[in-house]
């Protein structure tokens, strides 16, 4: 839409959430990175990073307030590339990114792109960065062939690609439950305020897709398994009594363009919680990984989703909630989320699937990464990115204690899976 001589958007189901929880010391983002094998050139990135803007025009904005809803306004100046120093994923300042809701940056051979969440999800995040490379490798004088994901930069915007999918679908007058119990927490010391922790685990695919398989699941429910195995054993540590212990879950987004094709580049997810409840017996790592895979085979079927969509988008077409106010809005939401949101969850596993360019692009590229930050509550999260056969798996957290990350890597350890870690932290654990 466009007023003013300005486009604007409105924001997706999705995306309504991040403005009304965000606080000052933390919003919903999640970085993208992939590490060259050459040294990066700034200014040729920064001519990159405007080319692949005009492709991109519903991140070419800024987050406004009207007075029901919060909008998305278009921004009439380029973005600025900096250099990567600094934690990740710090929040965004009106007045250094200049509006902007994503950063492009760079720190040697790697080149990193950090997303609010309310523009786009994992999947529109990963089309941004190989699109953004193929146009930084085409003015370095490389062969660029658009495809796998890899958008044409000089190609007008398809408007489907800016299209909020969640107000097309044919969803269901079904509506789920969404009442769950607490969930355990890992127990920590908190960080300093805008601290952000990251390990990350750099293991074969191929060894972790055997592992998995030769226990009948798919690589996502394995790695769920081993977070929910993880938790288990230190909750058994922490709680002796069962009936004081809490259900442990996983949040896991799901990507709703599997089940609903779209080429759409906003936020298109939902999620599912797979767990279980150790309050009723001991549980086998066996056992987890059963009922992980039933949890999944049963959750990722487009009824279950559809249903669960439809809750949502009930809930935000209802006459009292569209005339009510941004500000109770956001009272309201707020609310509801630090009452319940992570308090439902031990932690996320996020796989926004395998990162794949064309071979005359991949020959460039040596390594790719993804991470999350976490909620301004002490948490730990996990964010997986494979390319090739190198699958990184990476914790982030704001706590002191690394108890997830150590016991989940010496699990996969001991299952004969090697494992590299690289930290952002000085001291080992």
């Amino acid at each position: 839409m466009k007023a003013g001589g300005k486009r604007w958007f409105k924001l997706d189901n999705a995306a309504k959430l991040y403005p009304a929880v965000a606080t000052g010391r933390w919003s919903s983002i999640f970085r993208l990175s992939a590490e060259l094998t050459e040294t990066v050139e700034p200014r040729r990135l920064q001519e990159a990073a405007e080319h692949t803007m005009r492709r991109f025009p519903s991140f070419q904005v800024r987050l406004k307030k009207g007075f029901f809803w919060y909008y998305l306004e278009e921004i009439k100046t380029p973005i600025t590339v900096r250099e990567d120093t600094g934690h990740p994923c710090l929040r965004f300042s009106r007045r250094e990114e200049n509006g902007f809701l994503l950063r492009v940056l760079y720190y040697k051979k790697r080149i990193s792109v950090e997303f609010f969440h309310v523009l786009t999800d994992g999947t529109g995040g990963l089309i941004f960065l190989k699109t953004l490379l193929g146009e930084y490798l085409r003015l370095s004088g490389r062969t660029v062939r658009y495809e796998q994901g890899v958008l044409d930069v000089s190609a007008s915007p398809d408007p489907e690609e800016t299209r909020d999918v969640f107000n097309h679908m044919p969803l269901p007058r079904v509506r789920l439950s969404r009442k769950e119990s607490r969930a355990y927490h890992f127990e920590g010391h908190k960080e300093l305020p805008h601290t952000l922790n990251l390990i990350s685990a750099s293991m074969p695919c191929d060894r972790l897709l055997t592992e998995a398989h030769a226990h009948g699941a798919t690589l996502t429910e394995y790695l769920t398994a081993v977070l929910l195995y993880a938790a288990y054993q230190d909750q058994n540590k922490r709680v002796r009594a069962l009936r004081r212990q809490k259900p442990l879950r996983v949040s896991v987004p799901v990507n709703m363009r599997r089940f609903y094709p779209s080429p759409t580049v906003r936020n298109f997810s939902s999620f599912i919680n797979p767990g279980i409840d150790p309050r009723l017996g001991a549980y086998t790592f066996e056992e987890i990984v059963r009922n992980v895979h039933a949890f999944m085979q049963y959750s990722l079927n487009p009824k279950f989703l559809f249903a669960a969509i439809a809750t949502n988008v009930a809930d935000e077409k209802k006459l009292p909630v569209r005339l009510s106010p941004l500000f109770l809005k956001n009272w309201v939401i707020s609310g509801v989320y630090h009452r319940a949101g992570d308090r439902l969850v031990t932690t996320t596993l996020t796989n926004p699937g395998v990162f794949t360019l064309p071979p005359c692009m991949a020959r460039y590229v040596a390594h790719a990464e993804m991470l999350l930050n976490t909620s301004e509550a002490p948490q730990c999260v996990c964010a997986l990115l494979s390319y090739g056969n190198e699958a990184r798996l990476t914790f982030t957290d704001n706590i002191l204690e690394k108890t997830l990350p150590r016991e989940a890597l010496r699990f996969l350890v001991a299952q004969g899976i090697p494992v590299s870690v690289d930290s952002n932290q000085n001291e080992e654990e």
